[in-house]
């Protein structure tokens, strides 16, 4: 009961560049699904927003969603069963850091400004939360995982770990198994001065 109450996990804190002007960290322990990122979700707390402020072109719209959010619970918004909620921040994309594509960054309300980095990336292929996410806001799927179809529900680490799954559309990764591939992303990522490797409680 302890551990699952202290919640340790090791894994990676990776930095996303943001256009317009600054950075946010994301903290994972699926860092061999990074190339399946199709969208980040920040908390709507995040200070980013503020700082990019002029750059964002539907700010109305995103603090409309900040006074929303405000209104509830941090238990009401990581309520794993409650209807998805979210809106674009549309004028800003966060960058790939391994593949310099531009990606959508959200708001969405089930990320908490006080846990983590108040940012996490969006594997919609790899993650049920962020399939319902992606669902709801038509939001693009990259199966980076082989091994089950991911067109009716997420291929998660639960079901893949530990099976000798590997790795597809995840450019030189291709064909490592998800073991292999979480060393060899991890190493990449610290060599290019992205990411490093870290301990989290909850």
């Amino acid at each position: 009961i302890q551990k699952n109450w202290i919640g340790k996990s090791t894994g990676v804190e990776v930095d996303f560049q943001v256009t317009g002007g600054g950075k946010f960290s994301i903290y994972t322990t699926c860092v061999e699904t990074i190339y399946g990122i199709t969208f980040m979700v920040l908390a709507p707390e995040n200070p980013l927003i503020d700082e990019l402020k002029e750059h964002i072109t539907n700010f109305d719209e995103v603090v409309k969603y900040r006074e929303e959010t405000a209104l509830k619970s941090d238990l009401d918004r990581t309520e794993l069963n409650k209807e998805k909620t979210g809106v674009e921040v549309k004028g800003i994309k966060a960058i790939h850091p391994l593949t310099g594509k531009e990606v959508p960054i959200y708001l969405g309300d089930f990320v908490l400004a006080s846990y983590g980095t108040g940012a996490v990336m969006a594997v919609p292929t790899h993650d049920q939360r962020d399939f319902e996410y992606a669902t709801k806001f038509n939001i693009p799927f990259i199966q980076v995982i082989d091994g089950r179809d991911t067109s009716k529900c997420a291929f998660e680490k639960m079901d893949y770990l530990g099976k000798g799954c590997k790795l597809i559309n995840s450019e030189e990764f291709d064909g490592l198994t998800v073991e292999e591939a979480k060393v060899a992303i991890t190493h990449k990522l610290v060599e290019l001065g992205v990411g490093r490797e870290k301990v989290n409680y909850r």
